[in-house]
């Protein structure tokens, strides 16, 4: 699971690991921010950028996608139960999402303005990658204090309900989704400072 107190030699193998679960952690929290500026365009109906138009959107949408399949895939946990569990999550999030692009039904307007059913199903499985990397959030928060871990992961929640119910207007949303990236930023950028060796811990205990 990782921890403060135990340091152990880490292998190459060790060190490789711990590199792509950070790796993916930043390559997740740049696309959040990314997404934030284009809700920010939508919302306000501003001319649009060239970096966030034509396939830009999308490669981010899968990158975003990738990289927290990563990161859960490298996820270090005493616990296998709840280390399924948080895996679970993102593989059914993933397979929702690849369903709907091989049939043609991921509609990214409509999985952003959460509208037919392919954006509600669209939403749900965006939703369940969301709460795996809640769980990254979660487990750093317990073990090393990172609680904005805790309250980007509630917040991802509320938020994900809140647009499947059709509640969330526009300018909260945006206002909202900034609040949600701040926390992701700050808890990516203390998760960065922490040495290699806590994420790896007991080797012995996995």
């Amino acid at each position: 699971m990782g921890e403060k107190e135990l340091k152990q030699a880490l292998t190459a193998y060790d060190r490789f690991t711990v590199f792509l679960y950070r790796t993916g952690i930043v390559v997740a929290t740049m696309c959040i921010l990314y997404a934030t500026g284009f809700f920010y365009l939508h919302v306000n109906a501003l001319v649009v950028p060239p970096v966030f138009s034509g396939s830009n959107p999308v490669m981010v949408f899968w990158a975003f996608v990738g990289s927290v399949s990563v990161s859960v895939s490298f996820l270090h946990l005493y616990s296998k139960k709840v280390l399924n569990i948080i895996r679970a999550f993102a593989v059914f999030g993933v397979l929702i999402l690849f369903f709907l692009a091989l049939t043609g039904n991921l509609d990214y307007r409509a999985l952003f303005e959460s509208h037919g059913w392919q954006g509600k199903i669209g939403v749900i499985g965006l939703g369940f990658v969301l709460a795996g990397f809640s769980g990254i959030g979660a487990k750093e928060a317990f073990c090393f204090r990172l609680y904005e871990g805790y309250a980007y992961g509630i917040a991802l929640a509320i938020l994900v309900l809140l647009h499947l119910s059709g509640f969330l207007s526009p300018g909260f949303g945006f206002v909202y989704t900034c609040l949600v990236a701040v926390l992701i930023l700050v808890f990516t950028i203390r998760k960065l400072f922490l040495p290699v060796h806590y994420d790896i811990g007991d080797k012995s205990r996995y």
